[in-house]
């Protein structure tokens, strides 16, 4: 016996606003602990700034797309998020970044419009360094 639960919209579960919001969360999730990592770990000693730059980049722009495809909250935070990155991903991890606390903060609203939507998710702590 299958049970329907709110019939009267004519959408299935599937399209609903959690059901799209789903993998965008979690592929923001991946994409920002991927940059968290490399903004922890830094290009090592005797490692190539230039890779790891390039790395950072690569990072971030797998959470640009994902606007297009998140709905509501999601979208709109995610939006705002990628608006205010700096050019540079470097900006992100120089000591008192003003760039760095704006993607903390807007990557917190992303988890918790995530959150409001059904989908927890929980961020790996970005460095921010402080003089």
């Amino acid at each position: 016996m299958v049970a329907l639960v709110g019939c009267g919209s004519g959408e299935s579960a599937d399209s609903s606003a959690s059901g799209a919001n789903a993998d965008v969360c979690a592929q923001f999730k991946s994409a920002h602990d991927e940059l968290t990592t490399l903004a922890t770990t830094g290009p090592g000693v005797g490692g190539d700034p230039v890779q790891w730059t390039a790395d950072k980049d690569t990072a971030l722009a797998k959470i640009s797309p994902l606007a297009d495809q998140a709905e509501e909250e999601v979208k709109a935070n995610i939006e705002a998020l990628v608006s205010a990155l700096p050019k540079d991903s470097l900006e992100l991890t120089e000591a008192d970044s003003a760039s760095g606390q704006a993607f903390v903060d807007n990557s917190e609203a992303v988890a918790a419009s995530c959150g409001n939507d059904g989908t927890t998710v929980t961020l790996a702590e970005f460095p921010l360094q402080k003089f």
